[in-house]
């Protein structure tokens, strides 16, 4: 039955389609309910690129063989699926996850949607969907929230602070059977308990843990300077992609200015008053701004990439920039910028934290010779003779040949590396602050020659210069060195422009980038813990 209906189905159907109809006859096709979880593996397989396709129209005949073959294959995969091991995403992140969640809230940052895949053609699109801009405020919140860096930086300080805890706790009492001259005389013997605890002296635990409270410092604002790494990163990243959206919107105009030259030559050609070649050279120049038009798209498509990897944004490629390259800005001079950097440079203070943690470790290796207490008591029954006795035992060692001579030379020395590292870090960044100030200078100049001096002189000359040729005054030559110069000028002007808000980052940033650099770990020795060994040894 169900045979010669399909058949009497094909029938109506294009000659295209029937191979299909009678493969999906000769086929038993059983239903099986996919798991849920398949339909998000198979979402989340969906490749980027998929979301740029031109939806095409299709006809209902295919529409139907589409259909078919799907449901043929529909066995196959569902089986296959049910051999497959498949993990929900819930199980791989899971909101009750203390590791991933360490130090930082859930995300609260939005960002207008991406175009969806399926959207059904006939579903009027959102007017402002491919239109909505990201402003760097925006940005900047995205990445304090999502750049991993930040949560590895955080999670080192968390850790910090564990290692802090734990140098401060005492030790823990002992508490244990005691048995002697057991099977004297066939009897039992001394059959008793025993508790002991172990004092440290000399107030070392305290010392321990502001030994490793200067460590949290120091890591606090290593964490600082991280949050300036990526901060910096993307508003340097955000002025490049706003400069190569400006150059993008330049060479589209300029590819309007060449493809007109080519209008004006063809015109005076007809007319008999230019000759071909200049046709040929306007056609070259217009080829070689088609060139520059093109390598700009690459560029913000690149620069888009980058972004959105240093805010932790999958992709960013559907949304344009809102921002000025061009604007006023408050202008530094050295003492005023040297001063700033010295003053909260998170660098520096995280070097001075060092330089205290050296000073408590100093005090902490002074008091180590001092011995710490044992005392065990203990009660036992004698049953050779009946009655109870009690034990008491205190001992403690003899500092004669140990009195941590080594580590409070050891510690006195690293105290003086640290203060020399913090000379070390102003020296290093003045260099870095001098080279930074003076790419803001040169930047500076550049642009305002730019503005008030280039600019307008190469957009007179093109004007002036394409005026003579259509009156018959200038040559073609003259035309096409002038354009050139114009084309050269503008995009010259973005790039002063880019360079100049970039020197600004990193003269208002305390020249810091690496936005997506490795963190710096903090090993379980640093912090005390080799502290609290000393401190339970007595040694």
């Amino acid at each position: 039955m169900i045979h010669s209906r399909l058949i009497r189905f094909c029938m109506v159907l294009p000659c295209s389609c029937l191979v299909s109809c009678a493969h999906f006859s000769e086929t038993t096709v059983t239903k099986h309910k996919t798991p849920a979880s398949i339909d998000v593996v198979q979402q989340e397989d969906t490749p980027p690129s998929s979301q740029k396709t031109v939806k095409k129209k299709v006809s209902k005949s295919n529409q139907l063989a589409d259909a078919s073959r799907s449901e043929v294959t529909e066995n196959s995969r569902t089986q296959q699926a049910d051999q497959d091991i498949i993990i929900p995403l819930d199980d791989i992140s899971s909101e009750a996850d203390q590791f991933l969640q360490t130090g930082f809230q859930p995300k609260s940052t939005t960002i207008p949607p991406a175009p969806g895949i399926g959207a059904d053609e006939n579903t009027p699109a959102e007017p402002d969907l491919i239109s909505m801009n990201l402003d760097l405020d925006t940005l900047l919140q995205m990445a304090m929230e999502s750049n991993p860096t930040l949560a590895e930086a955080n999670a080192v300080v968390y850790k910090a602070e564990g290692i802090k805890t734990q140098v401060g706790l005492r030790p823990n009492p002992v508490f244990g059977y005691s048995g002697n001259e057991i099977g004297n005389d066939g009897r039992a013997g001394q059959q008793g308990a025993f508790f002991s605890q172990t004092y440290v002296r000399g107030n070392k635990l305290q010392l321990n843990q502001d030994v490793a409270h200067h460590d949290v410092q120091s890591l606090s604002w290593q964490l600082e300077a991280q949050r300036f790494r990526v901060s910096n990163d993307v508003k340097s990243q955000f002025y490049a992609t706003l400069g190569a959206q400006k150059r993008l919107e330049i060479t589209l105009k300029l590819e309007k200015v060449a493809d007109a030259g080519v209008e004006i030559a063809q015109s005076l050609y007809k007319a008999g008053q230019a000759a071909q070649p200049d046709i040929l050279q306007a056609e070259v120049q217009l080829g070689e701004v088609r060139i520059l038009r093109q390598n700009a798209e690459y560029d913000l498509e690149s620069a888009k990439q980058q972004l959105a990897s240093l805010v932790g944004h999958e992709d960013l490629s559907y949304y344009s920039f809102s921002g000025e390259l061009d604007v006023d800005t408050v202008k530094w001079d050295w003492d005023e910028a040297y001063s700033n950097l010295v003053t909260n440079s998170p660098e520096i203070q995280a070097a001075c934290a060092q330089v205290n943690r050296a000073r408590a470790q100093i005090a902490r290796q002074d008091v180590q010779a001092m011995p710490n207490v044992l005392a065990q008591i203990g009660a036992a029954h004698d049953n050779a003779t009946g009655s109870d006795i009690a034990n008491v035992q205190i001992g403690l060692p003899i500092p004669i040949f140990n009195r941590n001579q080594g580590n409070i030379e050891t510690a006195n020395s690293e105290y003086h590396r640290a203060v020399k590292e913090v000379e070390r870090l102003q020296l290093s960044l003045k260099v870095e602050l001098s080279k930074a100030y003076r790419d803001y200078k040169k930047s500076l100049k550049q642009v305002e020659r730019y503005r008030e001096d280039i600019l307008p002189r190469a957009q007179k000359n093109l004007d002036l210069t394409t005026q003579g040729y259509e009156s018959q005054q200038f040559d073609f030559l003259r035309v096409l060195t002038a354009r050139r110069t114009y084309f050269e000028t503008n995009i010259s002007y973005v790039n002063s422009l880019i360079n100049l808000r970039q020197s600004e980052v990193g003269v208002n940033g305390m020249v810091l980038s690496g936005g997506l650099n490795s963190v710096q770990d903090i090993s379980q020795g640093v912090g005390g813990t080799s502290n609290r060994g000393q401190a339970l040894s007595g040694q």
